[in-house]
Order: C-alpha cells, then sequence, then structure tokens
C-alpha cells in the first residue's frame, strides 16, 4: 500500500522527470496578496507568474502547497471529505504546455505510477470545451459516455481570491462502485452520492479576472492543476474517508487514547474533528498566525475553540490540543520541518488559549443552556442576535460555534441581530483613520507596466546619472511636471533604495543640466521598478531627459546603521531566547527600527540587558559587514538565515557578519558594524498574540531619546526643587508618602463600610426575607464598588446589592447577591442582561456576581430602578 509519504515523493518525481521545477510550499499566509487571508490552493504563490507581473525564472512547476479553508467548517469531521488543512499537489505551466500535456500528464501519473485502472476513470470538462472533449476522446481514448459536459459551477475555476488567472477545467473522477452509489441507472460524475469521487482538477487558465469581475485573455494560457492528497490517500488506500489514511488516523488514536473512547458514534465525529483542528492550527501557527480578534487570528481562534468544544463532549477537560503538537511534528515534520522547529512555540500559544477559553467555555455552555430551555419554554426557535453577542463577548463564543450548536438542536441564531451588535460595539471603539490625501499607491501597478524595471545602483554609490523613462502625476502618465507639481518619477538607474523588506525608502534630490531640480520625498518600490515620489522645486521634468540622481547620505547612512543592527538583534534573540525565535516583521527608519518575532512570553529584564550587551559587543568590535551574490540554494547551504514567507528569485544576497549572523537580505547596510555606534532597546511589547516587538534605536535616535530624558530630568528637578544625584530618593519618599495615605484612606473607607454606617446611601427593602441594597453612587470604581458589595453581604446572609456609578464619564452596573438569595430565585446575570442596555453598554457574569459598563451614564437610575423591580419579580416566585 502507498502510504500519504509515498504519494508526496512520488508526485514530485514524476513532475521532476519532466523538466518542471520542484517548488517549495509557500506560507499559509500568502504573501502580497490582500484579497485571501490564507493560502487556499497551489496556484496562489505563482498568482503574479500567471499574470504576467513578474519575470519569469521558469515555466513550469509542481508543487506539494499547504492550504487552509473554512468555508465549510461546520462540515469538517462530520462528512467524510472536508478539511480545514489540506495538502494540494499541482503541477504548473506558465506559457508552456496547455491542455495535451496536462491532460496527458495526468493520465499517466493516475494509471502508470498510482495503479488506477483505466476502466475506472471518468472524467468531466466545461460544457463549451470541446478541445479538452476530443483530446480526452481521441487522444487518450477514454470513451464517449465516461466523459461528462458540465457548467459554469463545476467546470470553471478560480480565481483564487478575488483577482487572478482562471478558466475551463476537466476533473478527474474514479469510481468506487456501486456499493457507494444512490442506485441510480444514471448515476455519473456530478452526483451527490459517493460513487464517482473527485481526484483531480485541471484548470485551463485562458483569463485574468480584475478587481471589477472582467475576464482579460492571459497573454500566455496556462496550466494550474490541484489534487487533494489526503483525498488521493483515501483512493488509494481504499479506506472510508480522509481520517482513515495512514497519517491521519495515527493522530486521531491519540484523541482516543486520551478520552478512553473507541472511534466510533459520536466520539468518531469528535475525534475527527480534534484531529483535524489540531493539524490546522499547528501549521498556522508555525507560518505565524496567531490567535486574535480578527482576520486570520480570528479564524485560527474558531478553529481552536470549536476543536475545544469537541474535547470537553468526550470527557477531555483540560488543556489537550497543544499536547498534539509533537505527535504531529513527528508525522509531518521531515517533511514540512518549520513545523518541528517551531514546536515548542506553537504548544505555548496554543496552551495558553486553551487556558483562556477554558476560564469561561463552562459559564458560557451553561448561559446557552438557560437560553435554549428559554427558547423551550416560550416555544421560540430563534436566539436573539443580542445572545448571540453576549455569548461571543462575555463568554468567547464565536457566532459560528453558536450556530452550529443551534443547529444540533433545532435552532437558528438572528445573523442580522448579532451583526448590529457588533456594528454597535464597533462604532463604540471606532478610531478614525484617513489616508493620505496624496497617496499614489493605486497607480504604482500602471506605472510598472509602463515603465519597466529600474537598475537599482545603490548599493556602490550614493549618486549616479540616468535618464528618465516616466513622469506621473499620481492620476496618469503626462510628458512633464512643471515647477510646484508633486509627482512620481522613474529613472532607468538610480542609487534611491525603494520601500521593501521593512527598510523605508531614500530621500535625496533628482537634478538635470537645465538647473531642474525634482526634491525626492520617498521611494516605494513596485516589482522590480523603483518610483520616486515627491515635488518639482525648480524647473522641468519630461520624458527621456537626462538626469542626475542624488540620495541624502546622512539619511541612508542612518538607516544603513539601524537595518544592520536588526540582523545583529536576531542573531542575538536566538542565542538568548532560542532557535524558535523567527522575524515576523521589522521597520528600518532613519531614528529607529522595529522587530517583531515569535516569542510567547514577554522579555525579562534580565533577557533584554543580555540581548542590548550581545549586540553592543558585536558593533563595538567593529566587524566588516560582508555581502555576497549567490545562487539561493547554495545560500540556504551555508546557513544563511530566510524570511519563511518570502518569495526568493534564484539570486540572493547575503549579508554576513563573520562568526555571529548571515541572512539573506536586499537591503542596504553599513559597511562594518562599528558604524552603528551603540544600540539601546526603547521598549519591548506584544503586538499580537504569540508575538512580541522590540523597538530600538542607534545613533541619531540614541541622541534624541537622550535629550528628551535630560529635558524630563530637568523638569522633575524643578518641580521638587532638588539636583540630579537626590533626584530617586526623593521622589521615593513623595511614592511612599502617597501609598501611605492612600492606605489610611482606604483603611478608613472599610471601617465606615464594616460599621453599617454607610448604609443611609442606599435604598433598602426586604422581600421574602432578602435585603435589597440599592443605590447609584459617583465616583466610585469597579473595584469599590465590589468591594462594597462584599463587605453589605458579609453582613447581611440574605442580601442583594443592586449599584451603579459615575466613574470617568461612563456608566457602571455592579449587582450582587448571597447564596441563599441565589436559592431564592435571584439570578445577577440575567438582571445585568436586562438593564446593561440602559446604560448603552453590554456585560455579564454569574448569578451571584454580574457587572456591566457602558457610555450613557444618564440611563443609571432607571437600569437601578428596573434592577430592583426585576429582582423583586425573582424573588416573589
Amino acid at each position: 500500500m502507498l502510504t500519504v509519504g509515498d504519494l508526496r515523493k512520488s508526485f514530485i518525481d514524476f513532475f521532476r522527470e519532466r523538466e518542471h521545477r520542484i517548488v517549495p510550499s509557500s506560507s499559509l499566509i500568502p504573501k502580497d496578496d490582500p484579497t485571501l487571508l490564507f493560502t487556499t490552493a497551489g496556484m496562489v504563490q505563482f498568482k503574479p507568474m500567471f499574470a504576467g507581473t513578474v519575470e519569469l525564472e521558469y515555466t513550469r512547476a509542481a508543487s506539494v502547497q499547504k492550504c487552509f479553508r473554512t468555508s465549510d467548517l461546520e462540515n469538517v469531521g462530520k462528512t467524510k471529505r472536508h478539511l480545514t488543512f489540506f495538502e494540494m499537489l499541482g503541477n504548473f505551466s506558465f506559457g508552456d504546455y496547455f491542455k495535451n500535456e496536462a491532460i496527458q500528464h495526468a493520465w499517466d501519473y493516475s494509471t502508470d505510477v498510482i495503479g488506477f485502472p483505466e476502466d475506472k476513470i471518468w472524467v468531466s470538462i466545461y460544457q463549451d470545451d470541446d478541445e479538452a472533449f476530443d483530446i480526452w476522446k481521441k487522444k487518450i481514448g477514454i470513451p464517449e459516455k465516461k466523459i461528462i459536459r458540465l457548467g459554469k459551477a463545476d467546470n470553471f475555476w478560480g480565481p483564487a481570491g478575488d483577482t487572478g488567472a482562471c478558466g475551463p477545467c476537466s476533473e478527474l473522477y474514479l469510481d468506487r462502485g456501486e456499493t457507494f452509489g444512490c442506485g441510480r441507472p444514471d448515476c455519473k460524475p456530478g452526483c451527490d452520492c459517493e460513487r464517482f469521487l473527485e481526484y483531480w482538477n485541471l484548470v485551463f487558465n485562458q483569463f485574468d479576472q480584475d478587481a471589477a469581475g472582467k475576464l482579460h485573455p492571459l497573454p500566455k494560457p496556462g496550466i494550474d492543476t490541484g489534487m487533494g492528497l489526503e483525498r488521493l490517500a483515501t483512493l488509494v488506500q481504499n479506506v472510508d474517508s480522509v481520517f482513515e489514511t495512514d497519517e491521519f488516523i495515527r493522530v486521531i488514536r491519540q484523541v482516543c487514547d486520551r478520552a478512553k473512547v473507541a472511534y466510533e458514534g459520536e466520539s468518531k465525529t469528535a475525534a475527527n474533528i480534534i484531529a483535524e483542528h489540531a493539524r490546522a492550527i499547528t501549521f498556522a501557527v508555525a507560518d505565524g498566525v496567531y490567535p486574535s480578534n480578527d482576520g486570520r487570528g480570528y479564524v485560527l481562534r474558531r478553529v481552536l475553540r470549536r476543536a475545544m468544544r469537541f474535547t470537553r463532549q468526550i470527557g477531555i477537560n483540560d488543556p489537550f490540543i497543544h499536547s498534539m503538537v509533537d505527535t504531529i511534528a513527528a508525522i509531518l515534520g521531515d517533511f514540512y520541518p518549520e513545523i518541528r522547529e517551531s514546536a515548542p512555540n506553537v504548544k505555548k500559544v496554543i496552551e495558553s488559549e486553551e487556558k483562556r477559553f477554558l476560564e469561561t467555555l463552562e459559564n458560557g455552555m451553561d448561559r446557552l443552556e438557560e437560553i435554549i430551555k428559554d427558547l423551550a419554554a416560550k416555544k421560540k426557535k430563534i436566539i436573539s442576535g443580542s445572545d448571540a453577542f453576549i455569548l461571543h463577548d462575555t463568554f468567547g463564543f464565536p457566532l459560528e460555534m453558536t450556530r452550529e450548536i443551534a443547529l444540533e438542536r433545532g435552532l437558528d441564531v438572528d445573523i442580522k441581530g448579532y451583526e448590529a451588535e457588533m456594528e454597535k460595539q464597533r462604532e463604540r471603539g471606532k478610531q478614525s483613520w484617513k489616508a493620505s490625501a496624496g497617496s499614489f499607491e493605486e497607480a504604482f501597478e500602471g506605472i510598472a507596466k509602463s515603465a519597466g524595471d529600474t537598475t537599482f545602483r545603490g548599493y556602490d554609490v550614493d549618486a549616479c546619472d540616468s535618464r528618465v523613462e516616466l513622469v506621473h502625476d499620481g492620476a496618469s502618465s503626462v510628458k512633464s511636471l512643471a515647477k510646484g507639481a508633486k509627482g512620481l518619477m522613474v529613472l532607468r538607474e538610480t542609487p534611491f533604495y525603494g520601500e521593501s523588506g521593512g527598510q523605508l525608502g531614500d530621500t535625496g534630490v533628482i537634478t538635470s543640466s537645465s538647473g531642474s531640480r525634482f526634491v525626492v520625498e520617498d521611494t516605494k518600490k513596485f516589482n522590480k521598478t523603483i518610483i520616486h515620489i515627491g515635488e518639482v522645486a525648480e524647473g522641468e521634468f519630461r520624458n527621456g531627459e537626462a538626469v542626475s540622481a542624488a540620495i541624502d547620505t546622512v539619511n541612508r547612512n542612518l538607516i544603513r546603521a539601524n537595518h544592520t543592527v536588526t540582523h545583529l538583534l536576531h542573531a542575538a534573540l536566538r542565542k538568548v531566547l532560542g532557535t524558535h525565535v523567527k522575524q515576523a516583521g521589522s521597520l528600518v527608519a532613519p531614528d529607529r527600527m522595529r522587530f517583531d518575532f515569535t516569542h510567547f512570553n514577554a522579555l525579562s529584564g534580565d533577557e533584554i540587558s543580555k540581548i542590548e550587551d550581545i549586540v553592543n559587543r558585536k558593533i563595538w568590535e567593529n566587524i566588516p559587514v560582508s555581502t555576497e551574490v549567490m545562487k539561493y540554494k547554495d545560500a540556504i547551504g551555508t546557513g544563511a538565515m530566510a524570511v519563511f514567507d518570502e518569495k526568493y528569485e534564484d539570486t540572493v544576497r547575503v549579508v554576513s557578519v563573520r562568526g555571529f549572523s548571515s541572512e539573506l537580505c536586499g537591503g542596504t547596510h553599513a559597511a562594518s558594524t562599528g558604524q552603528i555606534g551603540l544600540f539601546k532597546i526603547l521598549r519591548e511589547v506584544s503586538p499580537g498574540a504569540g508575538m512580541r516587538r522590540i523597538e530600538a534605536a542607534t545613533l541619531k535616535g540614541v541622541l534624541d531619546r537622550y535629550n528628551s530624558n535630560e529635558r524630563i530630568v530637568a523638569e522633575l528637578q524643578q518641580i521638587v526643587n532638588i539636583n540630579e544625584p537626590m533626584l530617586v530618593r526623593r521622589v521615593e519618599e513623595i511614592m511612599k508618602r502617597n501609598r501611605a495615605l492612600e492606605k489610611e484612606i482606604e483603611k478608613l473607607n472599610k471601617d465606615k463600610l464594616s460599621s453599617g454606617t454607610a448604609d443611609s446611601q442606599y435604598k433598602t427593602e426586604t422581600v421574602n426575607g432578602v435585603k435589597i441594597f440599592s443605590g447609584v453612587l459617583d465616583g466610585m470604581s469597579a473595584d469599590e464598588m465590589r468591594a462594597v458589595s462584599d463587605a453589605i453581604r458579609e453582613r447581611e446572609q440574605h442580601s442583594v446589592v443592586l449599584l451603579g456609578s459615575v466613574a470617568d464619564g461612563k456608566a457602571l452596573l455592579m449587582f450582587a447577591s448571597t447564596t441563599s438569595a441565589v436559592k431564592k430565585g435571584i439570578d445577577c446575570g440575567a438582571l445585568i442582561k436586562a438593564t446593561a442596555p440602559m446604560v448603552g453598554g453590554g456585560g455579564g457574569g454569574r448569578k451571584d456576581m454580574a457587572q456591566a459598563g457602558g457610555k450613557s451614564p444618564e440611563g443609571l437610575d432607571k437600569a437601578v430602578e428596573t434592577a430592583v423591580g426585576k429582582a423583586k419579580e425573582m424573588l416573589a416566585k
């Protein structure tokens, strides 16, 4: 039996023999493609090659691509084929071969390598594709009855995202026999039964779809095929589902062993979901996706929380998913070494997220059960949008999870109502943002196509002679730009570095022999075209004109220092924290640098000091910084580090600091580490889950920081009237005195509450033996309100405390009750749910304690009064 590993190897070997470039899988995070959250197909990394926007290094390729899709998330684990994470086998042609060879390759691999019986293979084609029909019938020899014509919904593919290559397709199916079928005599591909299983899709890319949905003929038609590895393994290994293939079943066994359940019934579905989602999460985190509340992070969080719901269902109530990472890495780590290398960090990220959700999962499920029971009592079938929102906002339940559970109970969710609640929340927290009015970015693609590639001379010189290739006023190409006009200019060759790889673009000046002067305010790069952005200060610039271009050398030198220090920092981080550290982003500016990296914990003061010391020692050793151009494979072979999701050409630049750092990098650098001068970490924070960010400075940035701190020290000296050597001691004395006074005030307040002398501030009434305290206070924080409620409940064993307060212009509600009051019917969570909208907010909690915040303090009196009325009703039942 061919294993999944055998299938990967056989596919790569087959196409290598047919002169295809074997291209490694790209990251699950698409590079430079805002239309996609994740890599969803093998052709995603090749979209620019199909569109003709990059120079072709090869014309045929094959890959085994990691893919991530969540369009059918609620079906994953419940059907035999749906997956979130899967591997796509694909072969591609970029203007090389077309339908004839693509069909022949698919047939040869299916019959000669895999060994599928020829008489069991059926194919479908696009309804109007007579060319494909003739190839299948006349060249391959498939009987006409086994060639099925289908419409656009089935046999016209693409693009991947909103734009890109697309075209008609032909699909290969394997007839699994009548036992898998529906019994109908006309059963054939396109039927919904399990008999004919599609395993390979051959897309004949003939068009490029633009953002408006319009199709344009491709300059050179191409081939994009995709074959799901897991589905292929299902057929080859003759098992019932993708989950029973050899690699998958090993992960599933770990789940069943941990839960002590048999792989059958509902436990089978749960094990499928947990194993599948664990694979998906492992690969996503390894590629730099971390749980968050938006974008890719939110999708990842949804998947993880869905998996955790099913671990709970089969009796696993503690964090478990993270423990599966080692198993997955052991199975797949040889082919995907990145998951083995990053496994320790991946486990930390997943475990932290598991612990976080487990804190609210139990209460959330209890709350959902209450909602469902309430609907049953009222004979209703729809969970309200506000209830779904509270489950999301308070208990962390993704909407999709609430909806999936609702569907299992025969219920639905008011999606529009939920979205309305989400929109209210967005409006409350919205921050205004306006794009620069002078932004020219929309014009870059057209400029690059018109002007062509630019020769970059900036590695060797700071100034050079050149010729104007194109001038642009931001709206369209023009013949000239006159004095006072802002615009863009492309030169045949330039010393200006276009912003890329985190390094900001150069500034400087472009001049002509007639005295014309164009001040370059920024430099951008689109593919291989360098675009100068600025304003004509003197004279006029025309297409074809001879010019001289000179960068601001001081600005460039400052950038060089900050770029080289990012390499030193990266190496130091890996030495101090571990080799799981990977660059996740950077900013290199004249006055500062920022470096994002994968690491789960905040850095300690000791770690920061060690990192600073290592970097500064390398700076003061004044080590030469060398640059070498070599083949990508040779560079990786030397141990040079590459950014994982970066796409590199065959020839790369390797920037090295002898004996310490070696990285693939296209940026500009200092000639030696000594030119960096001094390195100082200014801040260490988290830009997102599983990532850390260091902000630091060299040269001018350090001087700016020193001057700023010196001004602060001078101001403090003046305020406390003492000289600098005694400043710290004086501040400590002031802080110590303040803390003592705060404790004294806190003690006086507690004594007042404990003695009961403050009860006159509240209204009180007794219902069914329970004393209700209520009131609206001014300036009391949530912690102080909680202390008040605790003090009252300690004195009054049968009590309910319903308080409101205005703090910093916002409304706060704090409801609490004793255990005996809960037994008599009090539910503080329900009271908060009923009253929080009156203060323009939301909240939640338990039956004995709940709180809410809002933006409308004018509604506090009504909210507390309503809570008192509802509490009376609860106690009167």
